[in-house]
């Protein structure tokens, strides 16, 4: 790494606490954007993201997913399930919403 981009790694680490203090303001989200740039016929925004991730932060975020108990027990040893791996998990384990 040369000193410019060490400089420019440097300047981005000082944006990280301002993140999380938005957040501990009682915001669910806060952004800084690092640059524009095109790549080929493409807009490319690269950001430095903070957000509250828990279904705590946002009341909708646990809707539209029922869980058994069992399946609660092995996110917790493989990690996170996001929307896209429910999608793509096999029909044995994917689980349609319901409304109550």
């Amino acid at each position: 790494m040369n000193n410019q981009q060490q400089a420019f790694l440097e300047k981005l680490a000082q944006r990280i606490p301002r993140l999380f203090e938005v957040i501990s303001q009682g915001n669910e989200k806060s952004e800084y954007i690092v640059g524009i740039r095109r790549i080929g016929q493409r807009q490319v925004r690269l950001k430095l993201v903070a957000e509250i991730v828990d279904p705590g932060g946002s009341p909708l975020a646990s809707h539209g997913m029922l869980r058994s108990v069992s399946e609660l027990t092995l996110a917790e040893e493989s990690g996170p399930v996001t929307a896209d791996d429910n999608q793509s998990a096999p029909a044995s384990r994917r689980r349609r919403s319901r409304k109550r």
